[in-house]
């Protein structure tokens, strides 16, 4: 059978189609309510690969009428679909590539007052708590893990959402040493490389 390659989005979107045919408008509340602190996706870039995965056979739509309002999409995997995913769940990952806009920030930070930079860490300790948080209530969600088919099923999307939390934290612990570290030293000499 011919293999479509997938990215990340098409196969989270396959994903979740494999759990339970739906529209449009409710997988982007499923991105938002579980995958949303490793993977987003805005409705537009939902409907298009939606149409792209109609268009390549991978899933399949059905009209329903919605009593009084527009009819409804309702998208399901087809066996192509299937085993697209099932294929994408095998490959090797490639390495991670992070794009971190607080560090490429740090990095040319070294002309800014001290305290502007310390306030700049403080801000972006602050939201990465308050996304700690978010992730820490997903956990008692009764609402996202009643997708879930099986208590495996419920144990790797825990173990999903506790990555979040573990990386909030490894976040906020180098926020604090930072600050310490260059709260310490507001201006200071500028090393000079020794001649060799």
């Amino acid at each position: 059978m011919y293999y479509i390659p997938v990215m990340s989005l098409r196969a989270a979107i396959l994903g979740f189609l494999s759990i339970e045919p739906t529209s449009g408008y409710t997988l982007k509340q499923r991105f938002d309510g579980s995958v949303r602190s490793f993977w987003s996706a805005t409705q537009s870039q939902i409907y298009r690969e939606l149409h792209a995965l109609q268009a390549e056979g991978l899933v399949s739509v059905e009209t329903v009428p919605n009593d009084g309002k527009p009819d409804r999409k309702v998208y399901s995997l087809t066996p192509r679909g299937r085993d697209t995913l099932a294929r994408w769940l095998e490959e090797p990952l490639d390495p991670l590539v992070l794009r971190h806009p607080l560090l490429l920030k740090v990095v040319f930070a070294a002309r800014l007052p001290p305290e502007r930079l310390d306030d700049i860490l403080a801000q972006y300790a602050e939201a990465t708590t308050a996304t700690r948080a978010d992730y820490a209530a997903r956990l008692g969600d009764e609402q996202i893990f009643s997708l879930t088919r099986s208590l495996r099923e419920h144990d790797i999307w825990s173990v999903a959402i506790e990555h979040g939390i573990a990386w909030c934290d490894m976040e906020l612990a180098w926020i604090a040493r930072a600050r310490e570290r260059l709260g310490r030293r507001p201006g200071g000499k500028r090393w000079n490389r020794k001649a060799k």
